[in-house]
C-alpha cells in the first residue's frame, strides 16, 4: 500500500466535522482501491463497505492455482490485515445489498440491515454462469470465482474417487479449471460450442499452437459441441475403487458420444448481478455506463471494476474489461473523484480515468497465450500471421485516422513460458504500439 495512514488524525478529523459516508458495494480489488484512494486524497469520513462474504478481499486470478495446489490459502489475499486496518473502513461482513435506491443515498441489505451514504461506489463483480448445463440431473458442476468455489472445487480434485474431470467452455477461465485438474494428475476432457479454445479472445492460427500444447498434456478435446444430458450413475464405481466412491456422471454430447466422468466444471462466462438497483434509476447497458471519473448517471454513485462500463481505447466505445489491473485502476479513478467531490471541488482532468486495451495473458503448464486490443478481424482489417519454431504471431491491421494502417490487436501462442523471455517481450511491445496508436 503506497501511503501509510495515521488512523488517529483521521479519526480527529472526523471528530472535528460533519460525517460524510461513502458506501462501497462490493469488497474486492475495485472496492479496496476506491478506499485506497479516498484515504490517499485525505477523506477522513466514514468508508463503509458491504461484502457479501466474512473473509478479507482475495484476488479471483489466484483462486485456480489454489485449487490445483500451487497456492495456498493466505496466497490468495494481496493485502494484510495490517494494511486493511490502516483504511479504517466499516466492513459490513455476509451482507449482500439487496437495493439500492440513489434517490434516497439509501441501501438496503438482504436482512433489512438500512444505511445512508454521501457517494457511492459499485463494484459488485461478477458470477459464474452455468447456462447451458443440463440444471435438472442431480448434480451441482463445479465452478470457479469465488473462494468457496476453489475450496469445492480443491476438494473435488483431490478425493481419491475423482480421476477424470470434463470441463466445460473454452475461455481463460476454463482452461485455468484444466490446469488445475491436471496439476492435481486427473485426466481432463474439454468441451467447447466454438471451433477452437479462448473463444472470442484468439485467432485460429494462435488458437491451434494453444491446443496442441493441451494435447501435448493429455488433454482430449471436443469443438462444436456441447452437454445434451448428464446422467448421476449411483453404485457404479470401478475395480480398485472404494464403495463409498462410486458415483459417475454419464455425459451425452450433442454430437450423440457418450463419456463418463467423476467431476464436471462448467465454466460459460461471468456476469454481474444489478437487479439490487432500483429501477431506471441509473443507466445499465452491458454493465453499469460511467462518465471518466467513474460516475454513473446517477450524480453521487460510481462503479468500477466488472460492475462498470468504461472507455475502451481501440474501438472508442465503452466496454466491460473485467481484469485485476482495470478494476483497481477504475476504484482508485472513482475514489479520487469522490474524496475531490466531497471536499467541494471537481476532479482534476488529470485524474479521470485514461481508458483501457482489452488484455489478457494465460498459461497452462507451459503454454503462453498472450493478446491486447482487437482479437477477431472485421471487414476492412488485415491479418497477418507469422510461425517460428515455439510461437505465433497474429496481428490485426485496421484503418488509423489519417487513413493509413495502425496496429489494433494481436495474439501471441507460444510454447515457451518464459517470464521475460521473447514471447513476453514481444506481447509488451505490441501492446505499447497499439496503446501509442490510439492515444495519439
Amino acid at each position: 500500500m503506497s501511503d501509510k495512514l495515521d488512523r488517529a488524525a483521521a479519526a480527529a478529523a472526523r471528530e472535528g466535522a460533519a460525517e460524510q459516508v461513502v458506501a462501497i458495494i462490493g469488497w474486492g480489488t475495485a472496492g479496496v482501491n476506491a478506499a485506497i484512494a479516498l484515504r490517499a486524497a485525505g477523506f477522513a469520513g466514514t468508508i463503509r463497505a458491504f461484502s457479501d462474504t466474512n473473509i478479507p478481499p482475495y484476488s479471483p486470478i489466484l483462486t485456480s492455482y489454489y485449487a490445483g495446489g500451487e497456492k495456498t490459502y493466505d496466497e490468495c489475499f494481496p493485502w494484510s490485515a495490517e494494511e486493511l486496518a490502516e483504511l479504517d473502513v466499516e466492513v459490513v461482513p455476509d451482507s449482500r445489498v439487496a437495493l439500492l435506491d440513489p434517490g434516497a443515498h439509501r441501501i438496503v441489505t438482504e436482512a433489512g440491515q438500512e444505511s445512508s451514504y454521501d457517494k457511492c461506489v459499485v463494484c459488485v463483480g461478477a458470477r459464474p454462469m452455468t447456462v447451458g448445463f443440463p440444471a435438472e440431473c442431480g448434480y451441482e458442476p463445479l465452478v470457479l470465482r469465488t473462494m468457496d468455489d476453489a475450496e469445492r472445487m480443491k476438494a473435488a480434485f483431490e478425493d481419491p474417487a475423482c480421476g477424470r474431470v470434463l470441463v466445460s467452455g473454452a475461455s481463460m477461465i476454463a482452461l485455468k479449471c484444466v490446469e488445475a485438474a491436471l496439476n492435481r494428475g486427473l485426466g481432463v476432457s474439454l468441451v467447447g460450442m466454438n471451433d477452437h479454445v479462448l473463444d472470442f479472445s484468439a485467432l485460429p492460427a494462435a488458437a491451434e499452437r494453444f491446443e496442441r500444447g493441451l494435447a501435448a498434456k493429455g488433454v482430449t478435446m471436443r469443438f462444436g459441441q456441447t452437454i445434451a444430458q448428464v446422467e448421476v450413475l449411483e453404485g457404479a464405481g470401478t475395480a480398485g475403487e472404494g464403495e463409498g466412491a462410486a458415483r459417475k456422471l454419464r455425459v451425452r454430447y450433442s454430437g450423440g458420444d457418450v463419456e463418463t466422468y467423476d467431476q464436471i466444471v462448467v465454466a460459460h462466462g461471468v456476469r454481474s448481478d444489478f437487479g439490487f438497483i432500483q429501477d431506471g434509476s441509473i443507466e445499465i447497458d452491458r454493465a453499469i455506463v460511467v462518465d471518466d471519473f467513474m460516475r454513473t448517471s446517477a450524480p453521487d454513485v460510481f462503479a468500477a471494476g466488472d460492475a462498470a462500463q468504461a472507455l475502451e481505447l481501440v474501438s472508442g466505445e465503452k466496454r466491460v474489461l473485467g481484469i485485476w489491473k482495470t478494476a483497481a485502476l477504475q476504484g482508485q479513478c472513482a475514489g479520487r473523484a469522490i474524496a475531490a467531490e466531497l471536499a467541494g471541488r471537481a476532479p482534476e482532468a488529470s485524474e479521470a480515468y485514461p481508458g483501457h486495451i482489452m488484455t489478457n495473458t494465460i498459461a497452462v503448464n507451459g503454454t503462453l497465450f498472450i493478446s491486447a486490443g482487437v482479437s477477431q478481424a472485421g471487414e476492412g482489417q488485415r491479418v497477418d500471421v507469422r510461425e517460428s519454431d515455439d510461437m505465433t504471431v497474429a496481428c490485426i491491421y485496421g484503418t488509423a485516422p489519417d487513413g493509413g494502417e495502425r496496429l489494433i490487436g494481436f495474439n501471441v501462442a507460444s510454447d515457451v513460458d518464459e517470464p521475460g523471455g521473447v514471447a513476453y517481450d514481444t506481447g509488451a511491445m505490441l501492446s505499447l504500439r497499439i496503446e501509442e496508436a490510439c492515444r495519439r
